[in-house]
């Protein structure tokens, strides 16, 4: 490689630790990036200025420190870059159109029961249309792609009673991302639907201070997705956090037939868990959606359920920073706000009462994207292919070769 490749390689890295730590502060001057990177203000200088020409970054006021002439604040441009964000979810799909400062524009959603491939892919290039078409021309020559949050290991929703065998093994034999970069004209990444959530957590949510954190996501299942060093951890293959198979004591509900000792957290900390449990009771109800409507007259129900999950969930976390060294625990979910503060409580109290000896317990913090996480997190994809310090939190093309279970 020449000195000029390595020149452009240099300042291609500069210029995305450069909007990483603008997007991290919120504003910064000139002086404020070059002391917290370590550049020179002279290259900072350059840099920032190369990044407001290109609509990437805008200035955003003056301030005044000591004697001199005020510094020039800086932000990102929200209409910089543009993307769609996809949650591919086991009974819905979920689409976001966001802008580069993280904030959605537009997002609609589909239901369905049992997609076969061929089904779900007609309906994605129908949903990217309407989603492109909020966007102007000016801003449509601003789009850099799809990123798709979805699950691995598609062809095991039959062993989930998810869906039929035979659908389940059209997952299993067909080459899903190819299929899709085949038929759709747009660039597309793919990530796991947990991990993607952690990273819209870390670059557009509340938890941005935070370096090194595990995320849990309550969905249909439960997921995970960690952050370290201020990057996502994906794993040898792509797999780390992969929080639902993990071993934990069996539950008490009596919905579970589960009689050995042990199970999995995805049967106590799931949305799946807690709408069997109620039906289990005889309450009719298939959807999250519909538990408003009946948690008045279910609320011991609800309850029982919650002492279940966060006794799991507290396992989880106890299991999780004996060999990590966490500064926090973002759970998220689709649950209700309300259920979701009153459960991350339970957890907060069962902590405090586990022995600690020789552990830092890690703060426990409510997500900040609740429903929309893991559609943002697919929204990232695209604009970090190109301006994320670190490219390994991105997985271009498809799923790996080895998540494709056979």
């Amino acid at each position: 490689m020449g000195q000029g490749s390595n020149s452009s390689t240099l300042r291609q890295y500069n210029e995305r630790v450069v909007i990483s730590a603008v997007r991290k502060a919120g504003v910064a001057s000139k002086p404020d990036l070059a002391r917290s990177i370590g550049l020179t203000l002279q290259s900072l200088t350059r840099i920032v200025d190369a990044l407001e020409e290109k609509g990437l970054l805008e200035k955003s006021g003056r301030r005044s420190v000591g004697i001199g002439q005020p510094s020039n604040l800086y932000q990102i441009k929200a209409d910089g870059l543009f993307s769609v964000g996809i949650k591919l979810g086991r009974q819905n799909i979920e689409y976001v159109l966001s802008d580069f400062a993280g904030q959605v524009i537009d997002k609609a959603s589909h239901r369905y029961k049992e997609p076969t491939p061929e089904q779900l892919i007609d309906s994605l290039s129908s949903g990217i249309e309407v989603m492109l078409g909020k966007l102007s021309p000016a801003q449509r020559q601003r789009f850099v792609g799809v990123g798709i949050a979805m699950p691995w290991f598609l062809g095991n929703w039959a062993a989930q009673h998810e869906m039929a065998p035979d659908i389940a093994q059209q997952w299993v034999d067909i080459d899903f991302a190819n299929e899709l970069e085949q038929r759709l004209p747009y660039s597309i990444f793919f990530e796991n639907d947990c991990s993607a959530a952690a990273a819209a957590e870390l670059y557009f949510g509340q938890i941005k201070a935070a370096n090194n954190f595990l995320y849990i996501y309550i969905d249909t299942f439960v997921g995970g997705g960690l952050i370290l060093n201020g990057n996502l951890e994906r794993g040898v293959h792509s797999n780390a956090a992969n929080l639902a198979t993990l071993p934990v004591p069996q539950s008490r509900l009596d919905s579970q037939s589960n009689t050995s000792g042990w199970d999995t957290l995805v049967n106590r900390a799931s949305i799946a868990t807690l709408l069997r449990h109620l039906q289990f009771h005889q309450v009719n109800i298939d959807n999250i959606a519909d538990l408003a409507d009946i948690i008045d007259d279910n609320r011991a129900l609800v309850h029982d359920w919650m002492q279940d999950c966060a006794e799991g969930v507290v396992f989880c976390i106890m299991s999780c920073v004996s060999f990590l060294d966490l500064e926090k625990v973002v759970i998220d979910s689709q649950l209700p706000a309300f259920l979701l503060i009153e459960l991350i409580s339970m957890i907060k109290r069962r902590l405090a009462a586990m022995p600690t000896s020789n552990l830092f317990v890690p703060q426990i913090e409510k997500g900040s994207l609740g429903e929309d996480a893991i559609a943002i997190g697919g929204a990232i994809l695209p604009l970090y292919s190109h301006f994320a310090p670190d490219r390994t939190v991105l997985l271009k093309g498809g799923v790996p070769d080895r998540l494709q279970q056979k």
